[in-house]
């Protein structure tokens, strides 16, 4: 199968200045670098699905974030609740500034594994 846009950006690259070949080439790496991004995220789901694992009975080293906290969740209530009256009486800014504070960590914890 052959895109014709991809071609007539080849054709592109033949023809344009030294500048613009860069900037085309940039693009084209991107979007290489994008699709096998989509591909992998495709390939990862159909997995999952396919496993035949319940998202409940996966260990807490698996799945998204999102998923191992429902997990988390339903395996230790007592924590949950601790934690939600502890929200309460700490209040909404005390929870959005330890939030702002907290992120960052989070995000860099996920980046790294």
């Amino acid at each position: 199968m052959t895109n014709p846009s991809k071609d007539a950006e080849l054709q592109l690259l033949q023809v344009t200045d030294p500048e613009a070949r860069d900037v085309l080439q940039r693009i084209q790496t991107q979007r290489e670098r994008i699709d096998g991004r989509r591909l992998a995220r495709q390939q990862a789901m159909a997995l999952r699905r396919d496993s035949g694992v319940a998202h409940a009975a996966s260990p807490l080293g698996q799945g998204t974030l999102v998923e191992r906290l429902v997990v988390f969740g339903r395996e230790h209530p007592v924590v949950c609740a601790g934690l939600v009256g502890i929200g309460l009486l700490v209040g909404p800014r005390k929870l959005i500034r330890m939030a702002t504070i907290a992120m960052p960590i989070v995000m860099k914890l996920r980046r790294s594994h």
